[in-house]
């Protein structure tokens, strides 16, 4: 038997309706590659995610462009280099540089094959340091005559309170420009009231405000004042030196997020002055070895930073934990319950308890560390495709 590609899309529906500057998601779908190959006679597989977005508006990539990317190219370019070793994969999809989402998929199910090979968890290869993560989460109101509605207000709020006695420790609230400083406040006063004063709360902005509009600069400045953990890319991402001039008039940290695209990028907002907090997500770096890379620089030069979560299934979520539990993950990362996530989803449910998240939701399952429903794969895949390399290939190693 040689080895097999398969590449499946898979169509999910959120548990709550996800709002950002950028758009709402309700439903996605999302890209899982499959690597299968024999190894001592039995045959191992290893997956990888995709999940670039519906549409363009948070990144360039989305799922479209991504499936034509994966199917014309970079599969076809992985099957004929005959090797399913991460090192193989990397230089197989150096073709297309600019599409960091698919390469990721095909980086992660490398590393995830070569770990089960190996009888290890991508935790243990990478170096974790903690087998246990505080969960976090975003957050942003859905509901009422419009997102500064009371009704909507009240229910964010509502929610913020339960996911604070659920154990989370860190909540993300979505804003944009007019949708700002109700929100906050309105998930502020709620942890206040409940007991949860120490949950951090963060704004998230996903590049929505624009330095040449005095209402948003205005807008920052309030949103300064409201002891916030860090405003996440008030601006978009190829601003850089008006992030960083923002960086040195407040006193609220900036995270950096659609601007982490590379090393390259952070080194040089570091060169023009900033101390970003640093959101890492492997999928749009290119793979989980491009963000061990980012997630060691910000360690070696004393950055805090954070693993950025994608709306990804139980598949690149589980490797998000296993990112998140590296030294230098040193906040709290968009890492939490399954349940929040999606109805239905491809893995085990992952749960909070004792106010934190396994790293390995199953000890007995090398590679993701999360057992992998074949049923729920079948049931929620929508589209399939399949290439086989004739002639097998090595073990990955």
């Amino acid at each position: 038997m040689g080895a097999e590609i398969i590449l499946r899309r898979v169509e999910l529906r959120l548990a709550h309706e996800h709002r950002a500057a950028h758009g709402t998601v309700s439903t996605r779908p999302t890209l899982l590659v499959e690597f299968r190959q024999m190894h001592d006679g039995t045959a191992v597989s290893g997956w990888g995610e995709c999940p670039a977005l519906p549409d363009p508006g948070y990144f360039h990539e989305y799922t479209d462009g991504a499936q034509a990317m994966l199917t014309n190219l970079l599969i076809p370019a992985v099957a004929a280099g005959g090797s399913l070793s991460p090192d193989a994969v990397d230089a197989a999809t150096a073709i297309a540089p600019g599409h960091p989402m698919a390469r990721s998929a095909l980086a992660l199910a490398a590393e995830d094959l070569t770990a089960r090979v190996e009888r290890s968890t991508l935790a243990q290869r990478w170096g974790a340091v903690r087998d246990r993560l505080p969960p976090g989460t975003s957050v942003s109101a859905t509901i009422g005559t419009g997102p500064n509605s009371d009704a909507g207000l009240a229910e964010l709020g509502k929610r913020a309170s339960v996911l604070a006695a659920a154990g989370y420790r860190r909540l993300k609230v979505k804003v944009s420009p007019g949708h700002d400083v109700a929100p906050l406040q309105a998930v502020i006063d709620a942890l206040q009231a409940t007991g949860h004063a120490n949950v951090q709360v963060a704004a998230d902005a996903n590049g929505s405000y624009r330095p040449t509009q005095p209402a948003h600069a205005d807008a920052l400045r309030r949103l300064d004042a409201l002891g916030l953990a860090w405003i996440e890319q008030p601006f978009p991402a190829e601003l850089l030196l008006d992030l960083a001039r923002l960086a040195q008039q407040l006193d609220t940290p900036i995270c950096l997020d659609e601007s982490v695209t590379s090393l390259g990028q952070l080194r040089a907002a570091r060169a023009l002055g900033m101390r970003p907090v640093v959101c890492v997500k492997q999928s749009r770096l290119g793979g989980p070895r491009a963000a061990r890379e980012v997630l060691g620089w910000c360690h070696a030069h004393n950055l805090d930073a954070y693993v950025g979560g994608m709306l990804s299934s139980g598949i690149g979520r589980a490797a998000d934990r296993a990112l998140a539990a590296l030294p230098g993950a040193t906040l709290i990362g968009d890492i939490g319950a399954d349940v929040e996530y999606f109805g239905a989803d491809v893995t085990a449910p992952v749960a909070v308890s004792g106010d934190t998240v396994p790293v390995i939701a199953d000890p007995a399952v090398h590679g993701l560390g999360v057992p992998i429903s074949a049923s729920a794969v079948t049931k929620l895949t929508s589209e399939r495709w399949q290439w086989t390399i004739p002639n097998g290939a090595p073990p990955a190693r």
